[in-house]
């Protein structure tokens, strides 16, 4: 880069245990995970990023690993059920596609939880059970306290967007975001001790 200080660089993580994350630690460069991997391979980066920096003879610190993640939230139940069970909803729809498009490249393994589990079972139910942080605010704070213990020690949470549906649909995802900001976020904060 032409500037100095540069702006930081970052690149996108998708594979497991990806050697592109040690090289890019390796020059001072942060990862984001995508939004769009199972857990189980989040969980792989953080080593490697601990990797690269030591390489570098650098500390890895946990605020600049980022971690993407498809999050819906609702002020109840109902609504967390019509966006994300019903049939054709937006964020089923955005897995399904992720998935389709992974079948015909790579593979289906980062949509599941274990690599024994059959194509078959990858139904929308399943996708969005996996793949997506979905609930009251206090459901959403719980499972993400719970990913975060279960990946690593990331700094940085990016709430991915999803194409809005128009009418109420459009409506609650703007209250997701409002809910993921003014409730969510802090009270996570609180119980990470950050501020």
């Amino acid at each position: 880069p032409f500037q100095r200080p540069h702006p930081p660089i970052v690149i996108t993580a998708i594979l497991p245990a990806s050697n592109g994350i040690a090289a890019a630690a390796e020059r001072g460069w942060a990862p984001i995970s995508a939004n769009f991997v199972h857990p189980w391979v989040i969980a792989t980066h953080w080593p490697k990023y601990v990797e690269g920096c030591a390489r570098a003879a650098r500390q890895a610190r946990g605020e600049d690993w980022r971690v993407a993640k498809s999050i819906f939230v609702a002020d109840d139940e109902a609504t967390v059920r019509r966006m994300t069970r019903e049939p054709g909803n937006p964020l089923a729809h955005y897995f399904r596609n992720l998935q389709r498009k992974a079948q015909a490249g790579r593979g289906n393994a980062f949509f599941k939880h274990d690599p024994s589990v059959p194509d078959a079972a990858l139904t929308d139910d399943y996708l969005v059970d996996q793949m997506l942080v979905a609930g009251t605010v206090n459901e959403v704070v719980d499972r993400l306290l719970a990913f975060r213990e279960k990946v690593g020690p990331f700094g940085r949470l990016l709430y991915c967007g999803h194409d809005w549906p128009d009418g109420a649909g459009g409506a609650a995802m703007r209250r997701s975001m409002e809910l993921m900001a003014e409730e969510v976020m802090p009270r996570v904060n609180r119980a990470l001790g950050e501020s």
